[in-house]
């Protein structure tokens, strides 16, 4: 009986926790933590799905997969990293302390490490991970639906109803941007982040394999499909320039398989057949790969030379884009500032150069913001942000850059934790690929959510959002799921 109630409990949890994605910043969510921007609602689920899923599958030998033991070894150099911090000459910052600081970011790091681990225990059996497949595409449709009203009534009217500011305010901490959409997420950029962290991967992925999860299909046409394009415009109307190029890099890995499957299709169906023999058949393969690399470089720099000139027509911050003037300067800030992009490399910088005076371990979760002061650039006081940051607003700085955080708050050490634990989700994901159907197709959506990390990189440093820790999660999930059902290893 108690079972029984467990096992229902668990999956009304389950749906709890992926129709709660679209929403990053819940103010519920806010009052409990004390956080204005990362405060997921689906922490709210999170915390009895650990009690009701992920323990009781620990208690059971679930094997914990092995994709997650560099993930591990980050958590405790970040632990230990925080731990030395207090050794360290870390300069003050108005009445922030080290203890405060640290707590901060190591929750935030527990909570990411928390929904990766959820989102293995998800997908470690088939049947459950396509009940969450399927509602990833419902939690998806409200993101997209959300974001595409939300550009509707921008362009049609040059606002927003009462009733959407409203509700507006009830499920987000922030309220509607201009001109912008950002579905049910903090900012635009956090819109973009979701998608391309979650649904974005998993509907081109479905689509291109013509794989669905739902049983309604008409002919070609399928849920993911028809998501795809409405997540596409939602991705569009956000104006993230960092989610957009992260899309144009998923479709550019995409056309260079599609490259290299051609190549050997045009090698086996020419050479194959010839009667070239010796050095002219090395010749002939080598030239044929020659040139359709050389159409690939034309058409990938057309691509992203054409997106950036649609973009410089569509956002007034990138109309400057093709004006290299201020490059004449002999410094890449001033034309970087006429894109309003500089602030982001003013900080990468300030990061950059913590790392460079502890590169070990770091100094610490959550510290690199108190040497700000020192290491921002003469030039970075002149850009009005910044200046609001140190002289108005009473928070501490951060750096804008995973991968700069990793590097200044966790060290090399660190930093070659987090890429081995990718690196190893890569692999996993591209075994997944050959697997057929459905199978086949999270894999493909698992190696375009690696890629869309990179990019989004460079633009959030939280670790405390799920999208691309559920991710992750269901690759090596779904890599247990399908050793159980093949009866094989992971090679």
């Amino acid at each position: 009986m108690a079972e029984r109630w467990r096992a229902r409990l668990e999956w009304a949890a389950w749906f709890l926790f992926m129709l709660s994605l679209p929403f990053t910043s819940f103010p519920l969510v806010k009052r409990l933590t004390g956080s204005n921007m990362v405060a997921p609602a689906a922490l709210l689920p999170l915390g009895v799905l650990i009690v009701v899923s992920f323990l009781p599958s620990l208690l059971n030998r679930q094997p914990v997969p092995r994709q997650s033991l560099p993930l591990l070894a980050w958590l405790s150099l970040a632990l230990f990293s925080a731990a030395c911090a207090f050794f360290l000459p870390i300069p003050p910052y108005r009445n922030f302390t080290l203890i405060d600081s640290e707590m901060d970011a190591l929750v935030t790091i527990v909570i990411g490490v928390a929904f990766y681990l959820i989102a293995t225990t998800g997908a470690n059996h088939s049947k459950r991970l396509w009940f969450l497949l399927r509602l990833v595409n419902w939690s998806g449709l409200i993101v997209t639906m959300t974001a595409l009203l939300q550009t509707g009534f921008w362009r049609l009217h040059g606002g927003y109803p009462e009733w959407m500011t409203r509700i507006q305010e009830i499920l987000v901490t922030h309220e509607l941007y201009q001109e912008r959409a950002s579905g049910l997420a903090f900012e635009p950029s956090w819109l973009a982040h979701q998608l391309n962290l979650l649904y974005l991967p998993w509907w081109l992925a479905s689509s291109l394999r013509g794989t669905t999860v739902h049983r309604l299909r008409l002919g070609p046409l399928t849920f993911e499909r028809f998501l795809l394009v409405t997540g596409i415009l939602a991705l569009i109307f956000s104006v993230s320039r960092i989610g957009l190029l992260g899309f144009l890099l998923m479709l550019a890995f995409l056309f260079l398989l599609a490259v290299l499957w051609l190549m050997r299709w045009l090698e086996n169906r020419t050479l194959a057949h010839s009667s070239l023999s010796g050095a002219r058949r090395v010749w002939a393969r080598i030239s044929l790969r020659a040139g359709l690399i050389v159409l690939v470089m034309i058409f990938l720099a057309g691509m992203f030379l054409g997106a950036g000139y649609a973009l410089s027509k569509f956002d007034r911050r990138m109309a400057g884009l093709f004006n290299f003037k201020a490059l004449q300067s002999g410094s890449f800030a001033y034309y970087a500032n006429q894109l309003v992009f500089a602030e982001r490399i003013i900080f990468w910088e300030a990061g950059w150069k913590v790392f460079n005076q502890f590169p070990l371990l770091g100094v610490g979760p959550g510290n690199a913001g108190y040497f700000f002061p020192r290491t921002l650039s003469a030039f970075s006081w002149n850009l009005t942000e910044v200046s609001t940051l140190m002289y108005q607003q009473n928070t501490l700085p951060n750096i804008k850059s995973l991968w700069v955080r990793l590097l200044a708050e966790t060290g090399i050490l660190g930093f070659a934790c987090f890429l081995t634990f990718l690196f190893l989700h890569w692999l996993s994901a591209s075994w997944l690929k050959r697997a057929p159907g459905v199978w086949g197709s999270l894999g493909m959506a698992g190696m375009l959510v690696i890629i869309g990390l990179f990019t989004e990189g460079f633009s959030v440093d939280t670790f405390g959002l799920p999208y691309y820790w559920i991710s992750l999660g269901w690759i090596s999930g779904a890599c247990l799921a399908l050793e159980k059902d093949w009866g094989g290893k992971l090679g």
